[in-house]
């Protein structure tokens, strides 16, 4: 089994928003716990885009902090296939871009002041049971002990299927590029938001602004070339930024697993399928479901049997009654979303135009299911269901 100080009560996998937050409410309960990264340096790479709603950084008791904040947002411009780009804005600020290196790092640190151990460059290779508890084999070769693992090592992780759960559809990962561009036009407050086959077929592209000339421009699609889409469309708006960086990655829209535990075992972020399907988001989901997993990990540590396994099980309610609807929602509405044609679409942004101010009033960035509710609803919405319904069918046959 390994030495004693191999032994551990939480060993969380992944350092990440959802890892780091786990390991920091494990720590905070007293529990010893060991947070593993397999890259050298926490946060690197990244692959996302670093919007987050500023009520979702306030669901994870967070505020705008100096080290990873780069720009307040007030809203998204919406370009449609074809037609004049529609604007959704309010007053205050409603999201932060955020450079999310640093934000994972800033996580690691309070993980760490909270009595947490971290090892960088450690990659958990093999989960397995044994008699004394549960056993991490490490890349090396070495072992941990841990009575508790948490799984939050993102999309593509092999421990959940290892401790007999079910593990994300990974067929549904959509290929994804991101341009750092700079030397662009001045930037606005807005997100921006681009739509059609010719931009990014059955997603989205986006531009994100991270200063006065800068921005993050990407898409992704399971359809075509991203690298062609993606340098077409940097050509059509901004023919005379420069490409500072480049970042490829992927965004997983297959929804959650049915089952985030198993006995010594919790599956957490995009492991465990908690992310938005509609965008690909996961920092305010993941971020709270790792602070749940934490606390449920924590207390199941110092119990045994069937007392410890209720914590496991409680995790895995209490995050289901928090997200499991709008999850379910932005499930459908991806679903429908990915068939349409570009007619349809033009036609469905010309609906939502008429009800810019509802969207305005009652969207929400994090909990979107029920916004999707009232528009699904709305009369002209449900006029465009028969060419929704033959868009999906022709895209099953194309």
């Amino acid at each position: 089994m390994g030495s004693p100080s191999d032994r551990y009560d939480v060993v969380t996998v992944g350092a990440g928003v959802a890892g780091t937050e786990a390991a920091i409410e494990a720590a905070k309960k007293n529990a010893r716990v060991l947070l593993l990264e397999e890259h050298p340096q926490v946060g690197s790479p990244s692959h996302c885009s670093g919007v987050v709603s500023l009520t979702g950084l306030e669901l994870l008791g967070l505020e705008s902090h100096a080290s990873f904040s780069q720009k307040l947002i007030h809203g998204a411009r919406f370009h449609p296939p074809h037609r004049e780009p529609i604007e959704v804005r309010k007053k205050d600020p409603v999201a932060l871009i955020l450079n999310r290196m640093k934000l994972d790092q800033f996580l690691a640190k309070q993980a760490v002041a909270a009595g947490a151990e971290l090892r960088a460059k450690t990659r958990a290779s093999k989960f397995e049971r044994t008699s004394d508890g549960d056993l991490l084999t490490l890349a090396d070769g070495s072992k941990v002990a841990a009575k508790v693992v948490i799984d939050a090592s993102g999309a593509g992780s092999r421990l959940p299927g290892q401790a007999g759960l079910q593990t994300p559809d990974w067929a549904q990962i959509l290929p994804g590029l991101q341009y750092e561009l700079v030397d662009m036009k001045e930037q606005g407050d807005l997100v921006e938001l681009f739509f059609g086959s010719k931009r990014a077929p059955g997603f989205f592209a986006w531009s994100i602004p991270t200063g006065k000339n800068s921005a993050r421009v990407g898409l992704a699609s399971k359809r075509g070339n991203v690298k062609k889409f993606l340098d077409d469309l940097v050509k059509e708006q901004w023919p005379k930024a420069t490409v500072d960086a480049t970042k490829s990655g992927s965004v997983l829209v297959a929804g959650p697993i049915p089952r985030c535990w198993s006995p010594g075992f919790i599956v957490v972020g995009d492991a465990a399928g908690q992310v938005k399907q509609t965008t690909g988001g996961g920092i305010v989901i993941g971020g709270y479901c790792g602070k749940l997993a934490g606390m449920a990990a924590a207390s199941a540590a110092t119990h045994n049997g069937a007392e410890s396994e209720q914590f496991l099980r409680n995790y895995d309610t209490r995050w289901r009654e928090k997200f499991g609807s709008d999850l379910r929602k932005m499930g459908l509405a991806r679903k429908l979303f990915a068939s349409l044609s570009d007619e349809t679409l033009d036609r469905l942004f010309s609906v939502l135009r008429d009800n810019v101010s509802e969207i305005e009033a009652e969207g929400d960035m994090d909990f979107q299911g029920r916004i999707i509710t009232r528009m699904l609803k709305k009369r002209k919405i449900a006029t465009l269901l028969p060419r929704v319904a033959a868009d999906a069918v022709k895209s099953i046959f194309s």
